[in-house]
Order: C-alpha cells, then structure tokens, then sequence
C-alpha cells in the first residue's frame, strides 16, 4: 500500500510534468527545442508508484494520468508536425 504522503508527492510529480509538457508544446510551436532528458525516468518512477498503489489510489492517479498522457500526445503532434532538418549534424 502506498502511504498518503507519498500519494500526495506523487500527484504532485504528476502535475509538475503536466505542466512542464504545456511549457514544452508552446516552446515547441515557437520553434525553440525543449531538453527532455530525464522524463522518462520520472514517468517510469510514477508508473511503478501508481502500479504498486492500491485500486482506490490507483483510482485517485487516473485524472492526471489522463490528462499527462492528452499532454504527451499532443507534444508528440508538434513535433510530428515540425519539418525535418537534413542539414543538422
């Protein structure tokens, strides 16, 4: 079971991504890169946590997770939609 204070963090960690993903599809659609190092390692961290919660927690997790993963797809649309540079090195 997965006691409420880290509940509480992990919530936490899951809006601080929400809100680093809208940072990062604005930052995209301006043309400027995003340093995504790391999130998947944090993501991977609150899935094991969520995993490892029991039903009822789980059940408190799944707004956020919906909503982070709208956000992940929509980051992953902006970035389908940008042209590719074939002179980059």
């Amino acid at each position: 079971m997965t006691p409420p204070t880290s509940l509480t963090k992990t919530l936490e960690e899951l809006n601080a991504l929400s809100r680093f993903f809208i940072d990062a599809e604005k930052q995209l659609k301006d043309g400027l890169s995003v340093d995504m190092s790391g999130m998947d390692e944090r993501i991977g961290e609150i899935c094991k946590i969520i995993q490892e919660a029991v039903p009822e927690q789980q059940e408190q997790y799944l707004p956020e997770l919906n909503n982070l993963l709208n956000l992940l797809n929509s980051c992953e649309s902006v970035l389908h939609s940008m042209p590719f540079d074939t002179d980059a090195e």
